[in-house]
């Protein structure tokens, strides 16, 4: 409902305010964001969660260049240097959605494969192919994709 009252508002910033572009209709979608964040609750969640939303998607564009830029340098390295690792990733409490969003945001990023999830749901197996330190690699798929799914879904 406030999405679609968000949508609205939007197209009618963009036929009062002047011609009716894509630019305007953007101008008026953010504006009519902050203008029902700042009017009601659900509309401060709304925003909050969009906002969520797109940290989590910079934050993947940020992650895929940075692992296409280390595959790059491991193809071209020597096979010695790797060390290869499957590791276990415990999870926080997450639903399926969320579980199924980690695991595919992981296998997407170039150098790791999520390989499966335990039965109870509190971890999951994770290949990386290279890691230095276990805890670090562990620790930044919690900070990174897992904490980031969780603002942006709740």
């Amino acid at each position: 409902m406030i999405f679609a009252s968000n949508i609205l508002l939007a197209i009618l910033w963009s036929l009062l305010i002047g011609p009716f572009t894509p630019y305007n209709l953007l101008a008026g979608f953010f504006i009519s964001m902050l203008a029902l964040a700042v009017c009601s609750n659900p509309g401060r969640a709304y925003a909050m969660r969009f906002w969520a939303i797109a940290a989590l998607l910079l934050f993947l564009t940020k992650e895929l260049v940075k692992a296409n830029i280390r595959v790059a340098y491991y193809t071209v390295s020597s096979l010695k240097t790797l060390h290869p690792a499957i590791l276990a990733v415990p999870l926080e409490p997450l639903t399926d959605p969320e579980i199924t969003l980690l695991a595919n945001l992981i296998t997407l990023t170039p150098g790791t494969l999520t390989l499966d999830v335990s039965a109870d749901k509190r971890q999951m197996f994770v290949h990386f192919m290279h890691v230095d330190d276990p805890s670090e690699a562990v620790q930044e798929i919690k900070s990174g994709f897992e904490r980031r799914i969780m603002e942006a879904t709740r």
